[in-house]
Parts: structure tokens; sequence; C-alpha cells
């Protein structure tokens, strides 16, 4: 049935539009000396190429002198280029592809082989159907070269913002494909080409500074057209002399009656284009009001006393139709003028919080969202329907729905669920990445609860894109239970979290050695609260120096020591060199020298995958603490082992709690480079796997973790700013600064020349 559409319609559209071809063709070669056909490589269903027609709309040699993509002011587009563009004649030529079968009408707009082959994946499910002429996405995007001209770079903008967009439009054009679903989308390309929105926009705009004496007057000639017409169907189209001349008459002093009564209700100073029910109800009472004044008038006062009764009644209806019917255009335009993409949206609440959203949803401007059901505590209302959005389900179906329905988020009316059910929606949510949000009621905001924490309690795990490591904790329990462990850099990320896990082993004496008196203070203050029955000496010290190292070997006599201290923030360290190396060299020298005359029993370092072929200062600093360990390994009783592994979520200076601070201050998020890569863990599973090295080394290993693949660290934006209930591009913008001093695109974990 689509492909007899396709035909039959493209069959059409060739014979009706035959004129145009040829004045085009005309205009094309009148232009310059080139080619009238464009023909370019695409990839159509099933990744089979086909070669794509259009009019050409740029001079001859364009691929040449630029990139494939054009942004609103190319000098590489011709005059009647952009006339075509504009007015996306340039497709016509796709009728061919139609026929011969390479396209359809509707479908995902195909693309070159370059952006198919960066997004693979994606295009699996989008190229199962033929490519079209038109899609949601060429609607929604059917002027994309003035966000590409914003763009620094419009090839990143179009490969890491727009492109994702369309796929993801292009995929839920996948799902609802229909031929009552092309039939729709037929029709709201050629609305959105025909209807002159913008430049109904612009007239609008220069009006904007008199819009109050212009509306008076429009009022004021549609009060005379309705009393006119009023007149005119009285008298069946034929009114006679005497009733003409009553009508101009009469006609200023009614006038003047009407306007009285606009005064106190302010109708001339509304804006049209937020009107609403209210604004209906005033206009009602204005006009019955003034009717009625003016029926007494007619009754009293001699010149008029002739006036027809009916006449007064017609003109009281068509004065409300076109007061009315003038607002609502305008409204409508609004809506039209300023249409943006749709984008489906699930409500979850309860009575009159859930009729709020939806409303808001459906009239609200500038997101123009569609509705695509609620979700309702009370199981009856199912299959009952609110503004004709259907009630799909409880909360014991959600999964089921967002599963079944595919939207593209989730909003929930705050104050009509539960602490209990948030946290369940939120949980959801974030397993089938969707984004959510929470809306509360006005009365709500009035009253002055809070509700800015919903949906921001992000857990590491979430981050990941793979399971979290988990091991037995049994073994660590009895092998760290009644030791005496000091910890050095025990106020950092690291550091902190193995104190946590190791007072939970009830060692005999714990030592948090740290510089930094006020997170030495925090994790003191918290594991003395929770492990009362622990022993905590919280110890202020420098690593570089021996004496007080010393001093602290000497009075509590540990057994175990895990060497967290270390500067880490790889740009810093570019900076200030001679710190790095005086800590993360010299430091781990001075303790790991100290450790083997005092006869500790292990010595743990915690390294970094920037050791790996280092780079920077920082990874070269490590790499050096590593060496220097191997080197001590074997000349005393103590066991030197290292702990390598990548980039930890959330610690301190890690991208995560970066992104976060971006993301609440409204963007932009900065990445440095579309394609880093990066290797993460969670704190909590980092360390312990550290613990169990340092329970299984026999002295001179370098233990590397495994984290799974390498994340890209512009899905893990993406992700984040999903799980902050927006979407990527567009309530948060992602911005590439270009790799700093001492980074690269990847880490890895060993070098070449080492055996695992």
């Amino acid at each position: 049935m689509k492909r007899i559409l396709d035909i039959t319609l493209a069959l059409a559209g060739l014979l009706l539009l035959l004129p145009v071809w040829i004045l085009v063709a005309i205009l094309i070669k009148l232009s310059d000396r080139g080619p009238v056909v464009f023909r370019q490589e695409r990839i159509g269903k099933g990744f089979r190429p086909f070669t794509l027609y259009k009019f050409r709309s740029m001079v001859v040699d364009a691929p040449r002198l630029g990139p494939q993509i054009t942004a609103a002011d190319d000098p590489r587009v011709t005059g009647i280029g952009r006339i075509l563009r504009k007015t996306k004649i340039d497709e016509l030529p796709q009728l061919f592809n139609v026929l011969k079968g390479d396209m359809s009408l509707v479908g995902p707009r195909p693309e070159v082989r370059k952006y198919v082959d960066l997004f693979r994946s994606d295009y699996e499910e989008v190229l199962t159907v033929r490519p079209g002429i038109t899609d949601i996405a060429s609607i929604t995007y059917r002027d994309e070269s003035p966000l590409l001209e914003k763009a620094k770079d419009p090839d990143d903008e179009y490969r890491h913002v727009i492109l994702p967009e369309k796929l993801r439009l292009a995929k839920e054009y996948v799902r609802r494909a229909s031929v009552g679903y092309d039939l729709k989308l037929i029709f709201t390309t050629l609305f959105s080409l025909l209807y002159p929105g913008r430049s109904l926009d612009r007239f609008l705009e220069s009006l904007a500074p008199h819009r109050f004496p212009v509306a008076g007057v429009v009022q004021c000639v549609l009060l005379v057209l309705a009393n006119y017409l009023a007149f005119w169907i009285r008298f069946e189209g034929q009114i006679p002399d005497p009733e003409y001349h009553l009508f101009l008459s009469s006609i200023l002093a009614l006038l003047a009656v009407r306007l009285a009564f606009f005064y106190p209700f302010r109708l001339y100073r509304v804006l049209w284009r937020y009107v609403g029910i209210l604004d209906l109800q005033l206009i009602v009472a204005s006009i019955t009001l003034s009717s009625a004044a003016w029926w007494l008038i007619v009754l009293v006062v001699p010149p008029f006393t002739g006036y027809p009764r009916s006449v007064i009644a017609i003109d009281w209806l068509l004065a409300l139709a076109l007061l009315v019917g003038v607002r609502l255009l305008r409204r409508i335009h609004s809506k039209l003028g300023h249409a943006k993409e749709r984008r489906s949206v699930l409500v979850v609440g309860t009575g009159d919080s859930a009729e709020r959203i939806v409303n808001g949803a459906l009239t609200n401007r500038h997101t123009d969202y569609r509705v695509i059901g609620l979700i309702d505590n009370a199981p009856h209302r199912k299959g009952a329907w609110i503004h004709n959005v259907p009630v799909l389900g409880s909360m014991e179906d959600l999964e089921a729905v967002i599963r079944g329905e595919d939207p593209d988020e989730i909003f929930v009316a705050s104050s009509s669920a539960s602490e209990t059910d948030r946290r369940g929606i939120a949980r959801i949510c974030k397993k089938l990445d969707k984004p959510v949000k929470w809306v509360p009621d006005l009365e709500d905001i009035l009253s002055g609860k809070d509700f800015t924490h919903l949906g921001h309690d992000i857990e590491p795990n979430d981050l990941l894109f793979r399971e979290p490591v988990h091991s037995d904790l049994e073994p660590l329990r009895h092998f760290y239970k009644g030791k005496r462990i000091l910890i050095t850099g025990a106020g950092g990320s690291i550091g902190s979290e193995i104190a946590r896990q190791i007072a939970a082993c009830r060692p005999e004496t714990l030592v948090l050695f740290e510089k930094h008196e006020a997170s030495l203070y925090t994790i003191d203050k918290e594991l003395s609260a929770h492990y009362s029955e622990t022993p905590i000496e919280a110890v202020i010290g420098d690593i570089t120096d021996a004496v007080r190292v010393g001093d602290t070997l000497r009075q509590y006599s540990p057994q175990i020591i895990f060497h967290a201290a270390a500067y880490k923030h790889v740009p810093m360290m570019e900076r200030n060199a001679v710190e790095a190396f005086k800590t993360n060299v010299f430091g781990t020298r001075t303790v790991s020298e100290l450790a083997g005359s005092h006869g500790v029993e292990s010595f743990v370092l915690i390294s970094t995958d920037k050791a790996v072929e280092p780079l920077s200062v920082m990874g070269l600093s490590k790499r050096v603490a590593e060496l220097s360990l191997q080197r001590l390994s074997g000349t005393m009783q103590t066991k030197f082992l290292t702990v390598r592994f990548g980039n930890v979520l959330e610690s301190s200076g890690s991208v995560i709690p970066l992104f976060k601070e971006q993301i609440e201050r409204g963007g932009p998020l900065t990445v440095t480079h579309p394609d880093v890569t990066r290797l993460f863990m969670t704190i909590p599973e980092a360390v312990e796997l550290i613990l169990h090295a340092a329970s299984m080394g026999s002295g001179g290993e370098i233990f590397v973790l495994d984290m799974g693949k390498p994340v890209r660290i512009l899905d893990l934006a993406k992700s984040l700013i999903r799980l902050y209930g927006m979407t990527p591009g567009r309530e948060i913008e992602i911005v590439f600064t270009g790799l700093r001093p001492g980074e690269r695109l990847f880490e890895k974990l060993i070098n070449d020349h080492e055996s695992v």
C-alpha cells in the first residue's frame, strides 16, 4: 500500500509540477553554466548505496571548496540556490528516486556514508525502511543552516548535536510508520512550507511598539463589521435605504457604548496570543453589557427608536464571534509560527495536578510537547481520557508503559507522588535512560516546599555503562580485622573510601595521615560517629616530611600502609611540575623507605593509568613512583605493591563533579574532544579491589583493575544531562574546548612491554 501511494503521488507531482521544473532549470542555467541536477551518493535501505538527485543550489566545484554541510552564510550557495533551499524546491528531483524505489515520499532522510558509518548502530534500526523526502526530522530541522552558522565548528555541531537528534526522530518514525501517519506527515510538510509564519512574525514584530493602538483600531473595525453584517443578515442581503442610513447614523454611538465597556474589562490591553478562558469570559461580559445598554438607549433616545431589535441580537453574536475569533487566530499563529520538535511525553500524576501538566504541555508555545498518555495512581481510571489524552495505567504499569510507548521524557506531578513513588519513578527512568522532570504545583511553590533536589540524586553506578563489580567481602574482613592500618591522603576521595571500608573490618587501629586539615576533620568525624569501637587516629602531616612520617610510624607501628596521597590533576600539574615530583615521587620514596625500615608488612601504592606510556607530568611522576617501589621490592621484608587503575567517578578533580556544576548552572558542558575516551570505576568498587590486591600480593607486583570498555566522555556527558531530566543539545549545550596540556584521546592500563 505504501509503495502504491509513493508511485501515485510521485507521478502526480512530476506531472503537475512540470512547469516549475522547466522554470527552475532555466534559472539555474542562467545563474552559471553548470548542470541543473546535483547527484550524490547516499545510503539507503539495508545500507544499499544509491544516487540521490537534487536541483543544484551551489557552485559547480562546491565539494572542493568546503565541507559537505552548509551554514546559512555559505558563499558556495548561489542566489537561486538560496531560494530553492528555502522553499525546498531543490528536493523535487527526488521524486525520480521515489519512482526508482530508492526512496519513499516519507521516511528518514538519507545520509552520506561518512555519517552513516559514524552512527552505524543507530542506522541499523533506521535503515530497515526506505529513506524519504520528508519525515519528522525534516519538518523539525527544515532550516538548519542558521543553527550551523552559530556553531564554531559546523561539522562538529552537526555530528554531535543535530544528527543524533535527527536519528532519534527517525527511530520514532520507524516505530510509528503507517500509511495514515505518512499522509499526516505529507500534509504537515506542505503546510509548514506554505504557511507564511515567519513573514507574519516579522509583520507583527513591526507593530509591537504600537500594539495597543493597533489592537484598538482592529477591534473597532471588527465591531463596525459585526454591526453591518447584522443589518445585512436581518434584511437577507438587501439593506433598505432607511435602515442603511440608520446604520450609518448610529454606528458611532454604538461604537462608543462598546468601547465604554471595554475600559473596565481592559480588553484593549490584553495580549491576544495568551487568550484563555478568563479572557473569553471578559469579552462575553463586555459585549453582553454593552448590548444591553444599547438596547436601553434605542428604547428611550428618539433618533434610534426605530432600531431593529433583532439586529441587536445578531450584532451581539457576531461581535462575540469576531472578537474571540481574532484572538484565537493570533494564538493559533503563535503555535504554528513557532512550531518546534514535538517531543512525546508521559505524565505521571493524579487528578488536578496531572490535568494541569497536560493542559500546560498542550498549550505552551515554547515547548510544543506531545502528551501520549497518563499514569494515574487510581486503577479505575485506566482507559479514561483527559484533554484527549488516555490514562494508560497505574504506577504498577509504569515500566511496561514506558517500554511500550517509548516517550522522550517523563513529567511527574511532584505533589501527587509520595517519596516512595518518587524514588521508584526515578529508578525506573534511570534504568530505561529516560529524562524525568518533576513538576510542582503552584501552591506548593508558594508554600515554600523545596523540589530542587528531586531527580538530582544521581548514583555513580548510573554512569558506568556496565554493571558494577561486586566481590566477596568476607575474606577482607578476616584479613584486616585486628590489624594496624595507616592511610596517607586519608581525606581524599580514594583515601577516605579506603578508610570507610577498612573501618568496617574492625582493625586494631586506623591511622588517618593527611595534610589538609578540613578534609581530615571531615573523615575523622564521620568514622568516629559510625565506628566508635575502632580507635581512629587523625594525624596532620606531609608525606615529604621524613621526620613527621618517621615519628608517626614509630608511634603507631602500622602493619599495612595504603599510600593514596598524591597530586593527580593533569592540567594543574603541567603548570606545577616541581610540586608534582616533590609529592608523587619524593613523597612516595620517603614513605616507602621508612615503611621498610620500620618493619611494615605491606605497602600499597595507588597508581594511575596515566603512568602507562606517560605524556603528562602527573603520569611521569606516578610512573617514577611505580619504578621506585619495584626497586625497593626484595631489598626489605616489606611487601611493596602497586594498584593501577583509571578514572574514578566523582573523585575530586574528576569530570563528573565538573559536569554536575555546569548542568546546575545551566550549561554549557565543556568536553575537550568529541572522541576522547576514559576508563571508569566507581570509588567503592575501586577500593574493594585495592583491598583485595593488598591481601593477595607477595611483593613487587603491579595490580591492574579490569575497568571494562573505555567510555566516551561525550556519552558520559549526555547520560548525565538525561539523568537531570534534560536533553543534550537542547536544554544543555555541549561545547568542545580541545585537549588540554598533558591529555590524550585515550588511556590504557598496561605498557606494551609489560605482561599480565
